[in-house]
């Protein structure tokens, strides 16, 4: 039970938006796609389900390839935020719908979902915007399918809402088999919650990094140097994530022994570890130089 993507290229209105795209999802984890606006992870994801048609490379779902057998687009739950057909349906309906385009949708438990969250047959467009991405999730719990897709499921909600999408996403996967890609700009949500992250710079993917082993390998120091500016060593092994007055706080990706050794040889007048979050390895390799 696996998704492989294959050196998936898209392009459109002429433009590059995915080069050469490669990477797997497996039953059990949670992945984070992140990168800045406009980088393309609302198109991978479409093209991931084959909304949009990729112009190179293969998706295989469970070793299928999904542009020859289009049965396996039901393993695969994404539902589009912007282009929700549904709007003036109730939440009955909306299931019914969902059950016929998912061989086994689990309409007890979308019905048991809305319980949970009081949410009586009431017609989608009504809801809050808190409550639609409950619906929504139910829905994508509900459809059993192996791999859900979440675009920005956490955007403008307030902390309730939040917290009760992130439990429902730990206990899908809890049982080994099912997997989420997640595509977030909420990069403090999927701090504790992603086992990886995927990272699009520039239409490729230029980092697939599991949190546990960066954490295990990075440092972020807190740095104070004798002269007025920053010694080459720490700036060829490290990334400057911030400067103010002579307070500089750095990333090294890799602190072993050696790089220890090198930084410790310019006799910072400062040199203290902070914790590391996932948005200093966001900041250090999407910012602009």
């Amino acid at each position: 039970m696996t998704v492989v993507v294959e050196h998936l290229d898209k392009t459109i209105f002429k433009k590059p938006v995915l080069a050469d795209i490669s990477f797997t999802l497996v039953p059990g984890e949670i992945v984070g796609l992140v990168g800045r606006n406009g980088v393309g992870k609302t198109t991978m994801m479409r093209t991931l389900v084959d909304q949009y048609h990729p112009d190179a490379g293969k998706i295989l779902v469970n070793d299928a390839d999904l542009a020859r057998v289009p049965a396996r687009r039901s393993d695969l739950f994404y539902l589009d935020a912007e282009g929700i057909f549904f709007k003036r349906w109730r939440l009955t309906k909306v299931g019914q719908a969902f059950q016929a385009g998912y061989p086994n949708f689990d309409m007890a438990a979308y019905t048991k979902l809305l319980a949970r969250f009081n949410l009586k047959d009431q017609r989608y467009g009504q809801l809050s915007k808190g409550y639609q991405a409950l619906v929504r999730v139910a829905l994508a719990i509900a459809s059993n399918a192996e791999f859900i897709l979440f675009d920005e499921p956490f955007d403008g909600l307030d902390v309730i809402v939040r917290q009760q999408i992130v439990d429902l996403v730990i206990d899908l996967v809890a049982d080994g088999k099912r997997g989420v890609l997640i595509a977030s700009h909420d990069l403090r949500e999927l701090d504790g919650l992603a086992d990886r992250v995927l990272m699009l710079k520039h239409e490729t993917l230029i980092k697939d990094i599991r949190l546990e082993d960066l954490r295990k390998l990075a440092s972020k120091r807190q740095m104070v140097f004798s002269g007025k500016t920053i010694p080459d060593v720490i700036k060829a092994n490290g990334h400057v994530l911030s400067i103010q007055g002579r307070v500089a706080i750095v990333l090294f990706e890799d602190y072993n022994d050696t790089v220890k050794s090198e930084v410790e040889a310019v006799k910072p007048v400062l040199n203290e570890a902070l914790p590391l979050q996932l948005a200093d390895l966001f900041i250090s390799e999407l910012k602009e130089d």
